[in-house]
């Protein structure tokens, strides 16, 4: 007997054997067991998720010599004829190859004659959205009203093109696309049944691979069984999909988090190497993110299947929930726009640039900005101590009127307008406006002396009907400077002048103020910033290609540092080895002596057995290896190494630019000196 392929092999002879269509199968079954069959259905769905089968099924159920049901026998003829696809009153049609009208017309005509064999005859048309409009055309009235031994069954990848009277006379069935677990499941139940030997890493690998076709899952299993020689095993699918090593994915994620560009590039030219299809790429990392966001918030949906899920484990712990969102999104947008860059590798590439560059670099930045303000604040309050009570009635700046004949407003008209400017402009939400609104409270009580002088309406002590509670706006760290009052307008009068200090009229407007400047400030907003700080800030980065001269020069006198280089460990577990250094008791025996300042790299075994495997493999021997923390500085760790050399550099370029003529003469000619701390090496 001929080999048949698992994808017809495994095809479902009846309703219990068909998986992940429970809702079709159940509105099908008890129609078949009620005897309210449909003159026409339409199954739609994906490829590969049983449109055929079930319709051949259904086909069966109606023409069993049992009668119509939804449990056929599969022992009498016309089930087996069926099973075999020779049953003369199941007419399968392929839309695909026979598009024309004629052909749709020939199909027809011969609708009106009765069944050969069995009870029902029964059209299959699959792919039927690729008939022409004429041929729809042509269906139409048949399909609406056919003779009662006749059943139409379509099939579709593509509902949405079909005419909708030709959705309006069939039952619409459509078919889910299968779950990752179900694909799974069957795939171990089939290998079971066939004797075959199977890795769970390879059976969830071709479950991921088919994307909810059952079809394609059989297909690639019967590929992968070739491959490994009748055997189902990891490294022949890995091979089979030409999936990229998932290692390279962590290690891409664990170089964000330590902000390692190097590593970084090392890893994606890494990928490079292996063939890599860069939108799996980004694929991966991204389903990686979201496995490590799912831990960290909802803990207990994320399934045991996972790969690497102690690994995945370690990432949720280390990296915030914040930073995992923002790597998310910068790659999830990186994606789309992989077709728009020049080449799908450079556009990987700047989509892990952009998450290493948009990293926070100081995560508390906004605690630190609201203490520096707060700071501020405090400061110039304690020196203010004595116009407290002025300050509440300033920081209202609200419209008042006032019917108090005995106030005058000592400002002229040009003035007014100036101040209503002045009044829109102090009143604001943002820190800088607010601190603005202190700096004129303090300039302005020192101006009270001169000539041009604030004058405060102060409103008569008697009862007036308040027109409106106006709340000003307060933030939590100026609670002091922004108070929340509520001002008493009274009735405002009409007709009636006062004469300012030079004897001009005046006509008071309805908007009204509590206090005026003479002159406009410019805002002068301490930050305490010193310029130096901040320049040597910048100037402490290492650039790339500085560090690269230093780990090469590090390597040519330190032999620990050297065989670090040579062991191409990952981010995280490089940097615990860096900053240890080497006690060799034994050739099986090692103690490394971590720093404490590093010492929370090591709490978890799990890198520490990896530093392990990673130095046994170099090695060629079992090693065994001790962990201690050690300060002693008379041993240096690779890191110590690199810094000593970076030092010595740097005095090096110090001595050159002191002893340079032309530096010299520069100074000379602007009355300049050298900022030793400003020189650094490249």
């Amino acid at each position: 007997m001929s080999y048949q392929v698992l994808a017809r092999k495994w095809r479902p002879k009846s309703f219990s054997e068909v998986v992940g269509q429970e809702n079709v199968l159940t509105i099908l079954s008890n129609a078949l067991s009620l005897g309210r069959i449909h003159h026409a259905y339409l199954f739609s769905g994906t490829r590969g998720v049983g449109k055929t089968s079930i319709a051949r099924l259904l086909a069966k159920g109606l023409n069993c010599e049992a009668g119509i049901t939804a449990t056929p026998c599969g022992v009498c003829d016309n089930c087996q004829d069926i099973d075999q696809g020779r049953f003369v009153d199941l007419l399968e049609i392929d839309a695909a190859s026979r598009t024309k009208v004629e052909d749709t017309r020939e199909i027809l005509d011969n609708v009106q004659y009765l069944p050969t064999k069995g009870r029902f005859k029964v059209y299959l048309i699959d792919e039927v959205h690729m008939l022409s409009r004429s041929s729809f055309n042509a269906l139409l009235k048949t399909l609406e009203e056919p003779p009662e031994h006749v059943k139409f069954l379509l099939a579709t990848t593509d509902p949405q093109k079909l005419p909708v009277t030709i959705l309006s006379r069939c039952l619409h069935l459509h078919l889910n696309v299968l779950d990752l677990q179900v694909i799974e499941n069957q795939l171990v139940k089939i290998l079971q049944v066939e004797q075959i030997k199977q890795e769970e890493k390879a059976i969830h690998l071709l479950a991921k691979a088919a994307n909810g076709s059952m079809r394609d899952a059989l297909s690639l299993t019967d590929q992968a069984i070739a491959l490994g020689n009748g055997e189902v095993t990891s490294s022949a699918v890995i091979a089979m999909l030409g999936t990229l090593d998932q290692t390279i994915p962590f290690s891409l994620i664990e170089a964000l988090y330590h902000e390692d560009g190097s590593a970084l590039m090392q890893q994606l030219e890494m990928a490079a190497k292996q063939g890599a299809d860069w939108d799996t790429l980004l694929v991966d990392t991204i389903t990686l993110l979201h496995q490590i966001a799912f831990l960290q918030i909802v803990p207990t949906a994320l399934g045991d299947y996972i790969d690497d899920l102690e690994r995945i484990r370690y990432l949720a712990q280390v990296i915030s929930p914040n930073d995992i969102q923002l790597f998310y999104q910068i790659l999830l947008d990186g994606r789309k726009d992989l077709s728009y860059a020049p080449d799908k590798k450079l556009g990987v590439e700047m989509s892990f640039l952009r998450a290493l560059a948009f990293i926070p670099k100081n995560k508390n930045s906004a605690s630190t900005t609201e203490t520096v303000v707060n700071t501020s604040v405090s400061n110039q309050q304690t020196k203010q101590n004595s116009s407290q009570d002025t300050s509440k009635m300033i920081s209202t700046v609200m419209p008042q009127i006032t019917d108090d004949k005995n106030t005058s407003l000592s400002t002229q008209a040009s003035e007014q307008s100036t101040i209503k400017n002045a009044t829109a402009t102090v009143v604001s939400d943002e820190t800088q406006s607010i601190l603005a609104a202190r700096q004129r409270l303090i300039d302005g009580e020192k101006n009270l002396k001169k000539s041009k002088q604030v004058e405060f309406i102060q409103p008569e002590k008697q009862p007036a009907q308040a027109k409106a509670n106006i709340k000003t706006k307060q933030t939590k760290s100026q609670s002091t400077i922004l108070t929340e009052t509520n001002s008493e307008p009274v009735d405002s009068f009409t007709n009636k002048k006062e004469l300012n200090d030079d004897g001009v009229d005046s006509e008071d407007t309805a908007e009204t103020y509590q206090w005026q400047f003479s002159d406009h400030f410019t805002p002068v907003i301490d930050t305490n910033l010193d310029a130096k700080s901040v320049r040597s800030t910048f100037e402490e980065e290492k650039t790339p290609e500085l560090m690269e001269k230093l780990i090469q020069e590090a390597v040519k006198i330190d032999p620990w540092s050297a065989e670090i280089e040579t062991l191409m460990l990952p981010p995280l577990i490089k940097q615990i080895a860096i900053n240890t250094f080497l006690q060799q008791i034994s050739d099986q025996h090692l103690i490394l002596h971590v720093r404490s300042r590093a010492a929370h790299l090591i709490k978890h075994q799990t890198n520490v057995k990896r530093l392990n495997e990673a130095l046994s493999k170099s090695r060629q021997q079992s090693l065994k290896i001790e962990i201690v923390i050690d300060d002693d500085k008379t041993q240096a760790t690779p890191v110590e190494v690199r810094e000593t050399i970076y030092q010595e550099k740097r005095q090096q370029a110090i001595s050159a630019i002191n002893k340079d003529s032309k530096v010299a003469m520069i100074c000379q000619f602007f009355e300049a000196k050298i900022d030793d701390n400003s020189i650094h090496p490249v």
